[in-house]
């Protein structure tokens, strides 16, 4: 194939992108060669790609992986604040029917090959895929150092690392988080007068819904995860907040969840999951009469859903959303109450610019902790993995190819 093909589909991909929508143009740089500006909007965005040939031809190769490990290798270079916009050209290829019929059948059947190509990646067992991403386990020997990592673009009195609920009038993250929270607790049926009632947090993160659900309610909140880190951190956090007699932590499989409870949470954890039949059935029989359990994920509607590659690879190894249809079956075998509720529009992209925003807001001293205290050999590749997988995020839920929902089931 000729040297200058790839070259070729991609000037005709953005010049057919900016044609649906032109809210911006865009200037390229292939190899310092500028090419001819395209598209009419004053918003210009630069895009600098080096060893442009090979890099092009890895894009329409290998999708998303190609794409993601070259601008990791900064190989391709754009301003953080509109890095997104530079991806959306992509990710709107594929699943914009009326701009990918607008290209030649011969550039559409290149997009839909980089599309198809896939590649679930995974650890040896579930706690190694969980601690890979959520304890950093290889980057890091020190969980203290883990969590200083993800403290400086999630840190919020009650941390979540899922979306915020953006209401019309939310200004910011912590207003989000906090709306959530209230939300899911009112959800839930947590009020006033549950005092010293209990709680399973499936997937307890850094302890966030039960610091709010024991501050706020007087909950007794007990967490599971298999994240070494998170369970020092939530240990660490009790102490500092005095809630010894209300919140304790477990390292322990969701799986395993055993006792009975007033109240089952679990938020962001379904998509590190495969048997949703297993532990939908384990929850139901934990749950005291009257109880009332809550399920927040994204879930997938698409018959042709797949796993991104790049975010398999280095973000969430052994991770998939799961299935909305499929769940719900599931959910309705073991529960009379099935009660399905979305998030506001936009909620997670807006969530996701915050913490985007946060991190490279304190990139100088995530790099500087990444340089001292990590076995990372490339500091630099390190840092734009995250920043590329929360830019990638954003572009996906921006568009729909995902929604976040809450599941609330009652026995």
């Amino acid at each position: 194939m000729h040297s200058d093909t790839f070259e070729k589909i991609f000037l005709r991909l953005v010049a057919a992108y900016v044609k649906r929508y032109p809210e911006h143009s865009f200037k390229l740089f292939l190899d310092g060669k500028e090419c001819q500006p395209i598209g009419d909007s004053i918003n210009v965005i630069g895009v600098k790609i080096t060893n442009s040939d090979a890099v092009l031809r890895r894009i329409f190769a290998e999708g998303s992986l190609g794409l993601g490990e070259a601008y990791c290798e900064r190989l391709i270079q754009v301003d953080d604040r509109l890095y997104k916009y530079f991806l959306f050209i992509f990710v709107r290829a594929v699943h914009d029917k009326r701009l990918l019929l607008s290209l030649p059948f011969s550039d559409i059947f290149f997009i839909l090959k980089a599309k198809l190509h896939q590649g679930f990646f995974g650890r040896n067992t579930k706690s190694e895929n969980i601690n890979a991403h959520y304890s950093l386990s290889d980057w890091f020997d020190n969980d203290k150092d883990a969590n200083d990592f993800y403290m400086f673009w999630l840190n919020s009195k009650y941390i979540q690392y899922s979306c915020g609920k953006w209401d019309k009038n939310t200004k910011t993250l912590d207003e989000a988080q906090f709306n959530k929270l209230d939300f899911y607790a009112k959800r839930l049926g947590i009020d006033k007068n549950s005092k010293n009632k209990t709680l399973v947090d499936l997937g307890c993160g850094w302890g966030g819904c039960m610091f709010f659900m024991a501050e706020n309610y007087g909950i007794r909140c007990t967490g599971l995860t298999l994240s070494t880190a998170q369970a020092e951190y939530v240990r660490d956090e009790i102490k500092k907040r005095h809630l010894e007699d209300l919140v304790s932590v477990e390292i322990d499989d969701i799986h395993n969840i055993k006792g009975s409870y007033d109240y089952v949470i679990s938020v962001g954890v379904m998509e590190h999951i495969n048997d949703y039949n297993h532990l939908y059935k384990a929850t139901s029989s934990v749950l005291n009469k009257n109880g009332s359990a809550l399920i927040h994920s994204m879930f997938h509607t698409s018959i042709f859903y797949g796993v991104d590659p790049f975010l398999a690879k280095y973000i969430f190894p052994g991770g998939a959303v799961p299935d909305l249809k499929q769940n719900l079956k599931i959910f309705r075998k073991y529960f009379k109450i099935v009660d399905r509720n979305d998030l506001p529009e936009n909620s997670y992209p807006k969530t996701l610019d915050c913490w985007y925003a946060n991190f490279c807001q304190n990139e100088a001293a995530i790099r500087k902790l990444l340089a001292e205290k990590s076995k990372v050999k490339d500091v630099d590749f390190s840092i734009r993995i995250f920043k590329h997988y929360l830019t990638l995020a954003h572009c996906g839920l921006s568009n729909k190819f995902s929604l976040v929902s809450n599941i609330l089931v009652k026995n």
